[in-house]
């Protein structure tokens, strides 16, 4: 295996991995990590509440579509 087989995979693997590194880098920690994941997770809770309450109405519409007849 000589040297210009093996370089493009090299470049690639550096490319990576300093593109890894400057993403962790600016990722937030502390304080900042929380805020994120709470407003993350409150965003996702309404999602499903919401949800939740949109499958009961429909529900709710089918039953009054079925005592009717």
């Amino acid at each position: 295996m000589d040297i210009s087989s093996s370089l493009a995979p090299l470049l690639v693997m550096l490319c990576a991995a300093s593109f890894g590194l400057c993403i962790g880098w600016l990722l937030p920690r502390g304080r900042g990590l929380k805020r994120l994941q709470l407003r993350f997770l409150k965003g996702l809770h309404n999602f499903f509440a919401d949800e939740e309450e949109y499958i009961h109405h429909k529900v709710e519409k089918i039953r009054k579509a079925t005592r009717k007849k």
